[in-house]
């Protein structure tokens, strides 16, 4: 084997017998009964039909070798020898053939012996045969009945280690296909070593047998669990090549798998590579994962080929302090970029750990001695980064978030205590309040396709149907089932993993008879969330459900994938993975002619992802007049603040707005505040964005309610009863739902018998609040009469643009109506 090709084996790790007891421990009876396993003779024989291993067997009678199908004939190389050398017709051929020698051992018919017969057509032992000679006798059947033919005990196994066969009596106790083996090897060289040819010698081919004797039981071990880690992600091993890793570990006499040689860019290679990852994994525990400075995200199951690295980090009591952290933090995280977010908090203690390294004489080896001019430091060196443009704005408000959140949090597990690892850590080694820079603000939020490219890309889906493989990514080819993926991030604003991961029976009905996706929610661990869905929405869902169905028609739905990965899945249990959508969306993109917007420019296709539908399904449900409220829980938010980020409403439109409601404002008598029309300042459009507080039915201008937030009104929210109480009719609809609840209220404590008088004064509405707010509306409502017809439709227009974004969380009464289909048109 050429050395200058061989991949260099990985440093020995010091397995022992105890490291083989725990791989051989991780194997499980099922994987091991569908191999075949033979713990005795130590073989494996799996069936020629098995999914993943198996092969299509020779037509042949009798033949167990693997089939290559070429003009029509899976026939094996060695039936199709015969075929063409004949010259007969296929099926004349099929009729008669019959292959004798097989390889195969097969016990001899003579009743009682323990012997192996000598072939198909000659089913009884050497010695049988040599008698049934002698004795002249023509049939097998006359001869295996004959009184006079006794049966033979067992002959001793072949000399070779790996060959689980009988010697069969040959000289040199090999079995018939090792005796020609050894003549072969023995003519080609005199001088062979005859022991060492036995040890590293190969079994002879069996059909799908595959031999570990003479193997090491850690190697053994290894390529067990190797191959069972390798099939329960659906990855094929042909039989030939789980059986060329045995002999090759067998004739290099390894004592691990670690140490085995091959060649590079060879299909045993790759499995090589990826079995010796899947052993490190298995033989690996979190415990000792924790004492290298790289760690394999897997051993904490983060997910498979990630690493968690903390090199970067000078100081070994600030890696120590970061393992910790991380440690502590993964049972509180959820979702598939686990890894990501907790390496986010390790890149940014490396630019505190070289800020230290850089500016201090010890280079902060020592923690004692850090203080807080130490952290003042670090916040001009960040400046300084930041104004050569080597990071960026964010980054540094980043930095220095991560950097506080680690300090603060290392303390509070208890780090700095006496006797810890942190004990001696300064107090005043930590970010103030004041140290974190604001962020950058930048107007106008989201990434919502403009509507036009929307609609283009809605006209265009049926290309996803038909697009090619891309040979550069190795994207499968796309199909109705992409298309399918897609127009479901249209309609539903999910995220793409909970689209991709859907499971088959994701569709459900409420009590009233609409249509429910059932999804998870893996970002924030909510299982079995529910969102309404469009019927023509839920009509692509029952198309895929019948595709998914036909395909795999003997797994049970509850365990089928509505989206089946097309790769490595032959039950349809496993769903897309997270990156194959991404990328035949991308490349369907990327071959689009160029998308104009309504000023006739060019979109920028970056722009165009799968995470970007979301922010559009937002903007549509804004547009619509969605209260944010609401859309917060359509979006599965935990804050208004995260919904806000998915839309906007432009700054021009929400000042004609403003200023076409604002001559319409009244005061708690229902009085006009503005007699004529006039321009705000723009000091009073920032009051209006962020002095002023939204109440359920109008504004709040009293100064200390306005400076808590709209949460400390010192009247108890008697928003009817204060002059600093105003409206407009943007708030109508919460005026009449308001005198609505006041109305049902007051007939339902009337009718209660079961509370006291007092309770039920105190309770009850009063008729002045009733009178007071029926007279507002009246006010309201009779000032809108007397516009125009125009003016009207002017302020209606006003009216739902301020309130798509408007909110009030009081605890006092608002009005939310549901959400309409706002499904993007195009052909079904």
């Amino acid at each position: 084997m050429n050395g200058e090709l061989a991949l260099a084996p990985p440093a020995d790790s010091g397995r022992d017998p105890a490291q083989a007891e725990r791989l051989f421990s991780l194997v499980r009876p099922d994987f091991l009964a569908g191999l075949g396993w033979d713990e005795e003779l130590r073989i494996a024989r799996p069936s020629p039909d098995h999914p993943l291993i198996g092969y299509r067997s020779c037509v042949v009678r009798n033949c167990v070798s693997p089939a290559h199908i070429a003009g029509g004939a899976p026939l094996c190389p060695t039936c199709r020898k015969r075929w063409l050398a004949g010259g007969e017709p296929l099926e004349d051929f099929l009729a008669t053939a019959v292959r004798i020698f097989t390889g195969t051992d097969g016990a001899c018919t003579v009743p009682g012996c323990a012997r192996v017969w000598r072939s198909y057509d000659t089913p009884v032992c050497l010695s049988h045969m040599e008698q049934k000679y002698r004795l002249g006798i023509g049939s097998i059947e006359e001869f295996v009945v004959d009184p006079r033919v006794k049966p033979k005990p067992a002959l001793e196994p072949c000399g070779v280690v790996a060959c689980h066969r009988q010697s069969k009596g040959y000289q040199g106790g090999f079995c018939s296909g090792h005796r020609w083996s050894w003549n072969e090897a023995r003519r080609k060289d005199p001088g062979i070593d005859a022991d060492l040819w036995r040890r590293t010698t190969a079994s002879v081919r069996d059909g799908t047998l595959i031999s570990f004797r003479g193997l090491p039981d850690l190697v053994v071990a290894e390529i067990l669990f190797g191959t069972q880690q390798r099939l329960d992600r659906h990855v094929r091993l042909l039989h030939n090549a789980f059986k060329l890793l045995c002999d090759t570990a067998l004739a290099q006499q390894v004592s691990s798998l670690s140490r085995l040689v091959v060649e590079r860019n060879t299909r045993l290679a790759g499995i090589w590579k990826i079995m010796t990852c899947d052993i490190r994994v298995g033989l690996a525990t979190p415990e000792l994962e924790q004492l290298k400075d790289v760690w394999d995200a897997e051993v904490f199951g983060l997910g498979r080929g990630r690493t968690m690295n903390f090199t970067g980090l000078h100081q070994e009591w600030l890696r120590r302090a970061a393992k910790a952290w991380v440690m502590d933090a993964i049972p509180r995280r959820y979702g598939r970029n686990i890894p990501n977010s907790l390496m986010s908090m390790v890149v940014c203690l490396e630019r505190l750990s070289d800020s230290l390294n850089i500016n201090r004489e010890d280079h902060g080896h020592v923690p004692e001695p850090l203080r807080r001019s130490d952290i003042e430091v670090f916040q001009q060196r960040l400046a300084y980064l930041e104004r050569t443009g080597q990071v960026s704005a964010n980054l540094r408000v980043t930095i220095c978030r991560w950097c506080a959140r680690f300090l603060r949090e290392i303390r509070e597990m208890g780090l700095t205590r006496p006797a810890q690892m942190l004990a001696g850590l300064p107090d005043d080694f930590s970010f103030r309040k004041g140290d974190i820079p604001s962020p950058p603000q930048v107007e106008g939020g989201g990434r919502a396709l403009p509507r036009e490219i929307l609609t283009k890309l809605c006209e265009r889906l049926d290309s996803l149907e038909t697009s090619r493989r891309n040979g550069r990514l190795g994207v499968p080819a796309g199909g109705r089932h992409a298309r399918i993926a897609v127009e479901i991030l249209i309609d539903t604003g999910r995220r793409p993993d909970e689209v991709q991961k859907l499971p088959w029976d994701c569709l459900e009905t409420d009590e009233d008879g609409k249509h429910v996706l059932v999804y998870t929610d893996f970002k924030n661990n909510r299982l079995r969330c529910r969102l309404p869905i469009p019927d023509t929405t839920a009509a692509l869902i029952r198309e895929q459900r019948d595709r998914v169905r036909a395909r795999f028609p003997q797994t049970p739905t509850g365990r089928l994938a509505l989206f089946p990965n097309p790769n490595f899945n032959p039950d349809g249990t496993n769903p897309y993975r997270s990156m194959f959508l991404s990328q035949l969306h991308r490349e369907w993109v990327r071959t689009m002619p160029a998308l104009l917007t309504v000023v006739g420019e060019e979109f920028d296709k970056s722009r165009i992802t799968l995470y970007c539908y979301r922010h559009s399904y937002a903007q549509r449900h804004a547009d619509a007049g969605t209260p944010v409220d609401v859309l917060r829980e359509l979006m599965g938010h935990k804050t208004l603040g995260t919904t806000q980020t998915y839309y906007r409403v432009t700054e021009k439109r929400t000042r004609r707005a403003v200023d076409r409601l604002v001559t319409l404002q009244f005061d708690r008598h229902g009085g006009r505040l503005w007699d004529q029309a006039k321009a705000l300042l723009d000091h009073e459009h920032a009051r209006m964005r962020v002095g002023q507080v939204a109440v359920p039915f109008g504004i709040c201008a009293e100064p200390s309610n306005v400076k808590a937030g709209g949460h400390a009104c010192p009247f108890r929210f008697r928003c009817l009863g204060c002059d600093h109480f105003r409206t407009d009719p943007s708030y109508l609809p919460d005026l009449r739902a308001y005198l609505d609840t006041l109305l049902r209220d007051r007939e339902r404590l009337a009718a209660a018998g079961e509370l006291d008088d007092w309770a039920r004064a105190e309770a009850t509405p009063s008729e002045e609040e009733i009178t007071r707010l029926r007279s507002l509306i009246r006010r309201v409502e009779n000032n809108l009469d007397a516009l125009t017809a125009e003016d009207r439709e002017e302020i209606r227009r006003a009216t739902a643009i301020l309130r798509k974004s408007r909110t009030v969380q009081l605890g006092m009464p608002t009005v939310r109506p549901a959400a309409g289909d706002i499904r993007i048109g195009r052909d079904q």
